[in-house]
């Protein structure tokens, strides 16, 4: 729940980009056969302008929610980020660097819709992504689903 509020203040509290980066969020089309539908699809900005976009794609077997706040720099964006893992360690959970992965949080256990999820923060370039997946491996397949989007965000 503190992730939760501490994004929504990262949200109002950054500067930055005026047009918002809805190309670089997942889409249905990043999962071809696995019945992926979009059921939202959120545009805005912080109180400072920077964009700030999130989308929720559903499937049978998941549910991906994925935020995303453009900043001026990739050192503001890790700057965040060290703050949610800050949030994060006081919580119990560490970070463990992933192959491909050095700046990210832990994997926070929280719920989604009332289900079991699990939550990765990372940067990459000037974005802080943060990703929330629900179903059945989820703790294993938030990688996944991180490395599609990290593969997104950085074009």
């Amino acid at each position: 729940m503190a992730l939760v509020s501490l994004f929504a203040v990262l949200l109002a509290a950054c500067s930055g980009d005026p047009a918002p980066p809805r190309d670089l969020l997942l889409g249905p089309e990043d999962f071809p056969g696995q019945g992926v539908t979009e059921t939202s699809r959120e545009t805005g900005e912080t109180n400072q302008d920077e964009p700030a976009v999130q989308v929720e794609l559903s499937s049978p077997d998941f549910t991906v929610l994925e935020s995303l706040v453009l900043f001026e720099s990739e050192e503001l964006a890790l700057t965040i980020l060290s703050g949610i893992k800050q949030d994060q360690i006081s919580q119990g959970v560490d970070a463990h660097p992933v192959e491909g992965f050095e700046d990210i949080s832990g994997v926070l256990g929280e719920q989604l819709h009332g289900e079991d999820a699990s939550t990765l923060f990372f940067v990459e370039g000037r974005a802080l992504v943060r990703i929330t997946l629900t179903g059945a491996g989820r703790a294993e397949r938030v990688w996944e689903i991180a490395r599609l989007a990290r593969e997104k965000s950085g074009s």
